[in-house]
């Protein structure tokens, strides 16, 4: 059975950014269970969350949160069971950097 380990797998602010890569060894995974976001502004934000695979680029065809609105002082949180492949990454994004980010799950290194 494979050894999984669960782990916050980004938290902070970010604009634009690759915040979390999985290893690329072969049979490596992980899985995104959870999304939070942080609105610790004074303006509405629109946030963006992709999942790359390896050698990839973040694009409309990989985003799993599309322009999210996320109100002034307001926390969203998204429920998710998302595979990552090995190599693959997380890359979020926002219009301002109040958008502030813990995103959580499992990973098994192989």
């Amino acid at each position: 059975m494979a050894n999984l380990t669960p782990k916050n797998l980004y938290i902070g602010n970010d604009s634009a950014s690759n915040v979390y890569t999985l290893s690329s060894n072969s049979g490596s995974y992980a899985i995104v269970k959870n999304i939070n976001i942080c609105n610790t502004g004074g303006s509405t934000i629109i946030c963006n969350v992709h999942v790359i695979p390896s050698s990839g680029s973040a694009g409309s065809n990989n985003k799993i949160l599309s322009n999210y609105v996320v109100a002034s002082g307001e926390t969203i949180s998204y429920d998710a069971s998302l595979v990552m492949n090995a190599g693959s990454s997380l890359y979020v994004s926002a219009n301002v950097t109040t958008a502030t980010y813990v995103i959580s799950g499992v990973e098994y290194i192989a």
